[in-house]
C-alpha cells in the first residue's frame, strides 16, 4: 500500500544519502585514529632517541679524558677505553649511536691538526634508527 505524499523511490534515496553521510563520518574517524597512531609512534621514537642521546653523552662525559680524539659506534666499533661495550641493551633495539671526540683549540674551538691536543674536545653524538639519523648534539669536554 502506497503512503500518501511519498513518491516512489524516495525511501531509497534517503537510505543512500544516510549511507553516504555515515561513510564520510566513518572515513574521517578512521583517518583521525590512523593519524593519532602514527603521531604516537613518531613521538615514542623521538623520546627513545633523546633518552639514548642523553645516556650516551653522560657516558662519554664520565669517562676519563681520551687524548688525541676518538670515534666509535655502538653497536659496531666499541669505544677505545671500553672494548666490552658492544650493544645498547634491549631498551634501544634498532637504535645505534655514533660518537666522536675531536681535539679543539681552547680559545677558538676550531678543530686542531691531527696529533695535537690542548685538553679540550668537541664531543658529537648522533643517534640513528634503522640507519636513519634522528638526533645530533655536541658539547665540549675539558681534561680536568
Amino acid at each position: 500500500m502506497k503512503q500518501p505524499g511519498r513518491a516512489d523511490g524516495q525511501v531509497l534515496i534517503e537510505v543512500l544519502i544516510g549511507l553516504l553521510i555515515f561513510g564520510l563520518i566513518s572515513t574521517a574517524f578512521m583517518s583521525g585514529i590512523f593519524t593519532s597512531r602514527t603521531t604516537s609512534e613518531v613521538v615514542s621514537e623521538q623520546v627513545a632517541a633523546e633518552s639514548l642521546l642523553r645516556v650516551e653523552m653522560e657516558y662519554v662525559k664520565e669517562t676519563p679524558y681520551w687524548g688525541l680524539g676518538f670515534s666509535y659506534e655502538v653497536p659496531g666499533t666499541p669505544p677505545p677505553w671500553d672494548s666490552g661495550r658492544t650493544d645498547l641493551g634491549t631498551a634501544y633495539a634498532g637504535y645505534s649511536v655514533s660518537v666522536s671526540g675531536t681535539p679543539v683549540d681552547a680559545s677558538s674551538h676550531d678543530p686542531l691538526p691531527s696529533g695535537l691536543d690542548q685538553g679540550m674536545q668537541l664531543i658529537e653524538v648522533q643517534v640513528f634508527r634503522s640507519g636513519e639519523p634522528l638526533l645530533t648534539t655536541a658539547t665540549l669536554k675539558i681534561n680536568r
